[in-house]
C-alpha cells in the first residue's frame, strides 16, 4: 500500500516500539534502547547484540528482554523483522506536524498518519484471534458492546453494523448500566469491550464482570500490555503512531473502525443470502422513514 508521500510500512517492528513508548510500557533503560533504535534505525539493522549494547549503553540481557517485551523471541528475530521493515519502507519517514505547515501539508500528514495506522494494525492483528472473534460473535445468543469516551463512537458503529446483520446485539453507554448488564451475561454470550488505551476503568470493570459470569470476552485495544488484556478471552490488538495534536486515540480509532468493518464483512460472508436480506429490509425501512418525514 503506497501512501501520499512514500511507502506505507507493511511490517510492525517500528510500530510496536512507538506504541510501547506511547503507552509507557517500558522501563527507563528499555525506553533508552527504544529511543536509540528509532533514531538510528539504519545502523541498528547491521548491529550485533553486543554492538547495540555498547551504543545504547544497556546490557545484552536488557536488550533481549526488550525484544521479548515487544513480542519477539529474542534479538535475532527482532533484527530480522526490523531489516524486513526497512527493505519494505522506501522513502518513508514519520512526519510530525510543524507550525509552518500549510493546509495541504497538514491534510496530507493527517491522511498519512491514518493510512499508517491501518497498515501497522493489519500487520499486528492476530489472524487466529480474528477467527475466534468471528466464531464467537456468529454463535452468540447475546452480544453486549462496551465503550466510553472516544471509543464510544466505535462501539456505536459496531452496534449499527451487527444489528444490520440481525445479530442479537445491544449497546449501553452509561458506565453504571454497563456494569449491571455485564454481570447478567453468561455462557454462550459475548461481552465486546473497546478501549484504545486499554486502561479505561469502566470498560475494564464491565469486561471483568462478564468474564466472571462465564461469558466470552473480547477486547479491541491498541495496547497489548494493558490491564484489559488480562480479562479478555479474545484479544484484537491494533497499532498507531502518535504525532503532535493527534493522540493515538485518533489514528487508533481509524484502525479500530477497520477491525469492526472486517468483523462485519466476515460475518456477512458467512451468511451471505441472509445478510443481504437483512440489509435489503433495513434499506426499505430507512427509505419508508424518509418518505414519511417528507410528507
Amino acid at each position: 500500500m503506497k501512501g501520499l508521500n512514500g511507502r506505507i510500512h507493511l511490517t510492525s517492528c517500528l510500530a510496536r516500539i512507538e506504541s510501547a513508548l506511547s503507552h509507557k510500557n517500558l522501563f527507563p533503560v528499555e525506553r533508552k534502547i527504544a529511543e536509540y533504535i528509532l533514531a538510528n534505525t539504519n545502523q541498528v539493522v547491521g548491529f550485533s547484540v553486543q554492538e547495540l549494547s555498547d551504543a545504547a549503553q544497556a546490557s545484552r540481557a536488557t536488550i533481549v528482554r526488550f525484544c521479548r517485551r515487544l513480542g519477539y523471541d529474542g534479538y535475532k528475530e527482532f533484527k530480522l523483522a526490523l531489516a524486513a521493515e526497512m527493505r519494505g519502507a522506501v522513502n518513508f519517514k514519520k512526519e510530525d506536524l510543524s507550525r509552518d505547515d500549510d493546509i495541504r501539508s497538514i491534510t496530507r500528514k493527517v491522511f498519512q498518519s491514518d493510512l499508517q495506522a491501518i497498515a501497522d494494525s493489519l500487520e499486528v492483528l492476530d489472524d487466529a484471534e480474528m477467527e475466534k472473534a468471528v466464531e464467537a460473535l456468529d454463535n452468540a445468543s447475546r452480544i453486549e458492546l462496551f465503550g466510553v469516551g472516544s471509543s464510544a463512537s466505535t462501539a456505536l458503529d459496531a452496534y449499527y453494523r451487527f444489528l444490520g446483520l440481525g445479530l442479537p446485539v445491544s449497546l449501553v453507554n452509561d458506565p453504571y448500566m454497563q456494569a449491571i448488564v455485564s454481570a447478567q451475561l453468561g455462557p454462550g454470550q459475548v461481552a465486546f469491550a473497546i478501549s484504545h488505551s486499554g486502561k479505561t476503568e469502566e470498560v475494564i470493570f464491565a469486561l471483568r464482570k462478564a468474564k466472571e459470569t462465564g461469558a466470552i470476552t473480547i477486547c479491541l485495544t491498541g495496547n497489548n500490555r494493558a490491564e484489559i488484556i488480562r480479562h479478555a478471552d479474545i484479544k484484537l490488538v491494533t497499532a498507531s503512531r502518535e504525532t503532535s495534536f493527534r493522540s493515538q486515540a485518533m489514528a487508533g480509532r481509524i484502525a479500530h473502525l477497520s477491525v469492526v468493518d472486517a468483523l462485519y464483512v466476515n460475518l456477512a460472508m458467512r451468511h451471505f443470502d441472509e445478510a443481504r436480506e437483512h440489509i435489503r429490509k433495513a434499506d426499505e425501512i430507512i427509505e419508508e422513514k424518509r418518505r414519511s418525514a417528507q410528507r
